[in-house]
C-alpha cells in the first residue's frame, strides 16, 4: 500500500510539472506571437497602388518623401512600397497629372490613391527642379548641367560585345544634390557611364548631357524592369566615379566598384592561323568595399564566407547566424540581404 501511495505520489509530481510546462510553453508562444505581431505593426513601410480617375494603373509615378531624402517609383502594376515616418508626406507626381501631397502612416498598406489629369511637365526647361510644398513652406532647388549642350554616344559598331553604359536605354531616376535635397523630374531621364562615370542626362531619349559632378551626392535609377540601383560618391574608395550601393544603413555600408575597360578587336588571320576576336568588347570588372560607418573605415570584401568574417568581425554572431541560414553564391543580391540584416 506504501509503495501504491508512493508511485501516485511521484506520478502526481510528474502530471504537475508537465502542466507547468505546458503553461510555460503556451505564455512563451504567447509573448512570442505578440511580439511577431509588434514587429509586423510597426512596420515603417507604407505601401499601396496609384490609379488614375479611371481606375488604371500608372507606371513610373514618382513617389518621394521629400523631408526624409527617399523616393521609389511605382511598378507596372502601379504598385509601390516606401518606408516612412510618423510625420511623413509624400510628393507624388507623374507627367500629365497633378502633383499631389498625402501624408502617410508608417505600416499602413494597400493603400488606394487617385490623381487627377493636369498639364503634363514640358521638357523644354534647362535645368532639373523640384517644386515642393509641405505644411506652407515653399523650397525650390534647381541642379545646372555641364556647359555645351549635348555630347555625342560613343561609336559603337554592330556586333560590339557589352556597353559602356549601365542600361541600353535611358531609364526613370532621381538624384540627392549637394545640399542634400530630393531633386525630380518627370521631363527627364537618366543613364550611367561606367566607363567616364559620370550621370548622364536625357530630354527626349536621343541626346545626351552630363549631370553636373560636383551637385550630386547620389542618385537612384530604376531598370526598365522595376529593379532599384543606388549610386553614391566615397571618396575614400573611387575620386571619379559612383559607387553602387548593395546595402546602406547606420552601421554599415557594402558598395560595388564597377570598371569598365572597352577592348578593340585583335583578329588576325595569317591563312594558316588564326587568332584573336573580330569584335569590340565593353568588359566590365568589380570590386567589393565594406564602409564601417561608425569607425569610418573602408575594408575590401571579396565574394568569401571568410573575407566577410572577417570584415564584420565585429558581429560574429549575427554574420555566422547569416551565413548559416543563406546558401547559394555570394553575389549582389547576397551582399545586399547581408548588408539589410548586418544593419538591423
Amino acid at each position: 500500500m506504501m509503495y501504491k501511495c508512493l508511485a501516485l505520489c511521484v506520478q502526481g509530481i510528474i502530471l504537475r510539472r508537465k502542466l507547468i510546462y505546458m503553461k510555460t510553453t503556451l505564455v512563451f508562444s504567447f509573448i512570442s506571437l505578440l511580439f511577431l505581431n509588434l514587429a509586423i505593426a510597426q512596420s515603417p513601410d507604407f505601401s499601396g497602388t496609384i490609379t488614375d480617375s479611371k481606375g488604371n494603373t500608372l507606371h513610373h509615378v514618382f513617389v518621394g518623401d521629400i523631408q526624409y531624402k527617399t523616393a521609389t517609383f511605382t511598378d507596372s502594376l502601379g504598385n509601390f512600397s516606401i518606408a516612412v515616418h510618423a510625420d511623413s508626406k509624400l510628393q507624388i507626381n507623374v507627367a500629365g497629372y497633378r502633383d499631389t501631397i498625402v501624408s502617410a502612416t508608417p505600416g499602413a498598406s494597400g493603400v488606394q490613391l487617385t490623381l487627377s489629369a493636369g498639364n503634363a511637365i514640358a521638357n523644354s526647361s534647362t535645368t532639373v527642379s523640384a517644386q515642393v510644398n509641405i505644411e506652407g513652406s515653399n523650397s525650390n532647388r534647381v541642379v545646372t548641367f555641364t556647359d555645351g549642350g549635348s555630347i555625342a554616344p560613343a561609336h559603337r559598331k554592330q556586333d560590339t560585345k557589352g556597353s559602356q553604359y549601365l542600361f541600353d536605354i535611358f531609364v526613370h531616376g532621381y538624384l540627392i544634390d549637394a545640399a542634400g535635397d530630393v531633386i525630380y523630374s518627370a521631363a527627364y531621364q537618366f543613364d550611367y557611364d561606367k566607363i567616364t562615370g559620370s550621370l548622364l542626362l536625357s530630354r527626349d531619349g536621343k541626346t545626351i548631357e552630363n549631370v553636373n559632378w560636383d551637385q550630386v551626392q547620389r542618385f537612384t535609377l530604376f531598370s526598365p524592369t522595376d529593379q532599384r540601383y543606388d549610386f553614391e560618391k566615397l571618396a575614400d574608395i573611387d575620386k571619379s566615379h559612383y559607387l553602387q550601393s548593395l546595402g546602406s544603413g547606420n552601421k554599415y555600408k557594402i558598395f560595388k566598384q564597377i570598371s569598365t575597360k572597352f577592348i578593340k578587336s585583335d583578329y588576325a588571320n595569317s591563312g594558316m592561323i588564326q587568332h584573336g576576336n573580330d569584335y569590340d568588347e565593353y568588359v566590365d570588372d568589380a570590386n567589393y568595399y565594406v564602409f564601417d560607418v561608425q569607425a569610418k573605415q573602408v575594408l575590401k570584401l571579396s565574394l568569401k564566407k571568410k573575407s566577410i568574417k572577417e570584415d564584420f568581425s565585429k558581429e560574429a554572431y549575427k554574420v555566422n547566424k547569416f551565413l548559416s541560414s543563406n546558401s547559394g553564391s555570394i553575389d549582389d543580391e547576397y551582399l545586399t540581404k547581408l548588408g539589410t540584416f548586418l544593419n538591423q
